[in-house]
């Protein structure tokens, strides 16, 4: 397929609130405009033809456009791949926000939450983290705030001519994401989706029942596969001249 190149795309963009505003993502809209650097995809011969679809997200990653954010990301991947607890708070703002809805906050919540004060090593923030950082991050919010994954940023959803529900939207992380008939890895592969924005019918702990926007497709999808719209991630905002992350929060 042809290479996509750098586009100069005006988006509809949520402005969403950071750890120390009290306002929950997705929600206030404004127009900016952003220049956004996609990968070609490639996807090569196979049993199933990639889904035909106007409802993508290619991968994206945004943190060279700035130094600042490039050091304290490139820092913050050495302290998950070490699990270094004490290297993460210098990271988290003070009331970083975990729940909008439960009015969650603080660090102390953040650590009770994932379970870092217990046996931090076992946590599983570490793995979420490791893929977010791996996923890359994009800004929203004309560069106040930064996201990971990208896949969560809401900018690269307003282009799409679709009423999406958060809590049941999701964003194919693969350039072959392959669908089963059945929630097994030996079932049957009926379609392949490429970084496609899909609807969850149903929930498991392996596998997610999805329909792809057009409802030409309806399968299982491995649940590593995929990137989850209501599930929480961090924000990063710069506070005085610092990167924190600001918030790790679910949309509620």
């Amino acid at each position: 397929m042809k290479s996509i190149h750098c586009l100069l795309i005006t988006f509809i963009c949520c402005a969403c609130s950071s750890g120390h505003k009290n306002v929950p993502p997705k929600t206030k809209v404004e127009k900016q405009t952003f220049e956004i650097q996609h990968t070609e995809i490639d996807p090569k011969s196979d049993e199933h033809k990639i889904h035909s679809t106007n409802y993508r997200i290619l991968p994206v990653d945004e943190t060279a456009k700035d130094k600042s954010l490039q050091t304290f990301v490139s820092k913050l991947k050495g302290i998950v791949k070490r699990k270094d607890l004490a290297g993460l708070l210098t990271c988290l703002d003070t009331g970083i926000v975990l729940s909008w809805g439960g009015g969650m906050s603080g660090v102390e919540t953040f650590l009770e939450e994932w379970e870092l004060n217990k046996k931090p090593e076992k946590s599983e923030l570490w793995p979420k983290m490791e893929q977010f950082l791996q996923l890359g991050g994009a800004w929203e919010d004309d560069k106040k705030e930064f996201r990971f994954p990208y896949a969560q940023c809401d900018r690269f959803f307003q282009n799409m001519d679709f009423d999406f529900d958060w809590y049941v939207t999701a964003v194919c992380i693969s350039p072959k994401t392959n669908v089963y008939r059945k929630p097994f890895p030996n079932a049957e592969k009926t379609a392949i989706l490429s970084y496609e924005v899909v609807q969850i019918l149903d929930r498991g702990d392996e596998f997610i029942k999805i329909q792809t926007i057009d409802k030409k497709v309806t399968g299982f999808v491995k649940k590593d596969q995929l990137i989850l719209s209501a599930d929480s991630y961090p924000i990063l905002e710069k506070i005085n001249n610092q990167w924190k992350i600001v918030s790790f929060a679910s949309y509620d």
